[in-house]
């Protein structure tokens, strides 16, 4: 492949993403800062997977985070920080299942796994309308 097909290659890649970046936001990105604890009955939940899947996933993509040994987490899309605008379904996973182990073997952390552990099965949805530096995630 010459260098200008790669090139022109890369520019129909690139077009896309940056259009679904653009739009209204809290920032140039048109994404929304939300910092948060996600918590199951008071506890911090460590190690988990936090996914917030927009209602309209043709116009805004997903944004994820891995909450740290206090529960803490900063979303992102791949990696910027952030949020698209709008109404999210939220879900959880456990990062190491996808090597067929476990995180955690907490009940807390399996039952908000039970509950929250697919797009399907969650019923936890949250609006983003604005930056949301200290969001308190209570998955009970």
């Amino acid at each position: 492949m010459s260098n200008y097909a790669r090139s022109m290659t890369f520019l129909w890649l690139l077009v896309p993403l940056s259009l679904a970046f653009t739009g209204c936001g809290g920032n140039d990105s048109g994404l929304y800062q939300v910092k948060g604890r996600l918590t199951h009955q008071g506890e911090p939940i460590a190690g988990m997977m936090i996914f917030f899947v927009p209602e309209n996933t043709g116009e805004h993509p997903e944004s994820y985070a891995t909450t740290d040994d206090e529960g803490h987490f900063e979303m992102k899309v791949v990696s910027t920080p952030g949020v698209a605008p709008g109404k999210h379904t939220v879900y959880v996973q456990d990062p190491a299942a996808v090597q067929g182990g476990k995180t955690s073997t907490a009940k807390s952390y399996l039952a908000v796994l039970k509950k929250y552990g697919s797009e399907k099965k969650s019923t936890f949805t949250i609006t983003v309308e604005e930056d949301m530096p200290d969001l308190e995630l209570k998955l009970d």
